[in-house]
């Protein structure tokens, strides 16, 4: 039988990789038609994190993730509900900054990847150091656009396509080894 923890954690696994694949075919459209997916890429990624962050929330209570001091779903849930409404309701104003949007995502992102690679460390997990090194890419792709003024939108398309590749590749081996992951 599987325990909760490992089926929980395989599911989130599975949301990151289909999360993972919208961002890069978002990135996709970005490369090809630049000026007309703008909108529809804050949309989608507005509703998406509307609903990923309702999801945390309620999963947050719903597995008493208070009492899991490693458990960040409210956290989480809260700032990709905000983020979500604000993407669908100032999307013109958030568009010049996507390079800072799409930055502070893949920063967000790497840091999570960095703390799941130090736990597959401490599980014995002998990959730990290629999801740390994914994170690692991932953080200098997202510094990149942060620091990048005036990024044209085909690279932030080239970068989302990249950092939806290595998400991939990170999760895939985060759940070919879960089982050796202890609470």
């Amino acid at each position: 039988m599987v325990a909760p923890i490992v089926r929980r954690a395989r599911t989130a696994s599975w949301v990151a990789i289909l999360e993972a694949i919208v961002v890069g075919v978002l990135g996709g459209l970005l490369v090809t038609n630049p000026d007309g997916i703008l909108r529809v890429i804050f949309y989608v990624v507005g509703i998406f994190l509307i609903v990923k962050g309702v999801y945390k929330i309620v999963n947050y209570f719903a597995v008493h993730g208070k009492y899991d001091f490693y458990n960040n779903d409210l956290l989480y849930g809260i700032i990709a509900l905000i983020f979500g409404i604000l993407s669908v309701v100032l999307w013109e104003k958030l568009s010049g900054a996507i390079g800072l949007v799409v930055g502070a995502w893949m920063i967000y992102g790497s840091l999570v990847r960095m703390n799941t690679a130090i736990r597959l460390h401490a599980a014995g997990v002998k990959s730990w150091f290629y999801v740390l090194l994914i994170a690692m890419v991932m953080l200098a792709l997202g510094i990149y656009m942060i620091i990048s003024v005036g990024v044209v939108i085909q690279v932030i398309g080239w970068i989302m396509i990249a950092a939806a590749v290595l998400s991939v590749v990170d999760d895939a081996i985060f759940m070919r080894h879960l089982d050796a992951v202890k609470q």
